[in-house]
């Protein structure tokens, strides 16, 4: 069995802390994962993509329509791992956008949220959307975006590995000022599992 995650976001939003936090959840439940980054930019607001393959195998790599999850930390990025998604796909999407760099550069508007939503469903109808921003400033940080969206992928019950793997590879990766906060993001992630919009069938 070969489980196989992408991650995307941008600068800032800690998409590739959110990949070392499932990878260390996975060899906490005593699967092999292997974490990788597959771009980034170093600048707030750039694209950053991370990969996270659980099971067997030798690289982190994620070829085309092989995701069985994309947790998609902003809209536009979500879009962009769309040549990783098939119809078996589960799409976990925070809907909140960031101005990105690379459109205010080049004078583009942002999408609507619509027509990134009718992009994704076009691949798979597995859709589940919420806005974690909100739900991360309410457990006290909007920087526990990544934390409410590893809560929500929990919630969900996709993992191949029991949920308190991933509780306690949050935990361990937290700094100790921090540790209360992502609880209660996760938690919070977590419970917002039974209100996603655009779940396919709901």
């Amino acid at each position: 069995m070969t489980f196989r995650v992408v991650i995307a976001g941008v600068g800032g939003q800690g998409v590739l802390v959110a990949a070392r936090v499932l990878g260390s959840a996975a060899r906490y439940a005593d699967f092999d994962a292997r974490v990788g980054q597959l771009h980034g930019m170093a600048q707030r607001g750039g694209s950053v993509e991370g990969t996270v393959v659980i099971g067997r195998g030798s690289t982190a790599f994620i070829g085309p329509g092989d995701a069985d999850v994309v947790l998609g930390l902003e809209p536009l990025e979500t879009q962009r791992a769309l040549p990783r998604m098939s119809d078996r796909t589960e799409v976990l999407m925070n809907e909140r956008p960031v101005a990105l760099a690379t459109l205010t550069q080049r004078g583009v508007e942002y999408p609507e949220l619509g027509t990134i939503l009718q992009r994704v469903r076009g691949v798979t109808e597995r859709v589940h959307t919420l806005d974690a921003r909100s739900i991360a400033e309410r457990a006290g940080s909007p920087r526990t975006l990544n934390v409410v969206m590893l809560g929500l992928l929990a919630g969900l019950d996709f993992l191949p590995f029991v949920e308190n793997a991933l509780a306690r590879a949050v935990d361990a990766q937290s700094p100790e000022r921090l540790v209360d906060i992502n609880r209660r993001a996760y938690q919070l992630g977590r419970e917002s599992a039974a209100g996603t919009r655009g779940v396919a069938g709901s």
